[in-house]
């Protein structure tokens, strides 16, 4: 019987590392490691300690998005490559069929009232 645990073992479409993406985004960023330690109430080395795991709590993902105004879950998301499409976005698209309905039925207004200009 093998004792290893299921969800160490690493498959081919695993996700990045998540601490790694993490830092990543900080450094590109010239985020301040300090700042975000000091607003999730850790150590700057339990913060750097995070960036070494492949993965962490979501609450701490949550928080650390919050510290910088940053929706890493969203870009978590669209790596993923699976369609998804939000509430704005199908509120937007709603909202984007209805201004072109309108147009269509101002073109069509523009239209008629030039004929009538013509014949005038």
């Amino acid at each position: 019987m093998d004792i290893k645990k299921k969800f160490l073992e690493k498959r081919e479409n695993d996700p990045p590392s998540l601490g790694n993406f993490i830092n990543w985004h900080f450094q590109q960023n010239k985020t301040k490691k300090k700042s975000i330690s000091d607003f999730l109430g850790v150590l700057p080395t339990t913060l750097n300690g995070y960036f070494k795991q492949s993965s962490f709590q979501f609450a701490i993902l949550w928080r650390i998005s919050q510290a910088v105004q940053y929706n890493f879950l969203m870009e978590l998301g669209e790596r993923l490559a699976i369609p998804y499409e939000t509430k704005a976005e199908k509120e937007l698209k709603t909202q984007l069929a209805e201004n072109e309905k309108q147009i269509e039925t101002l073109q069509t207004q523009l239209n008629l009232f030039k004929q009538i200009h013509k014949i005038e």
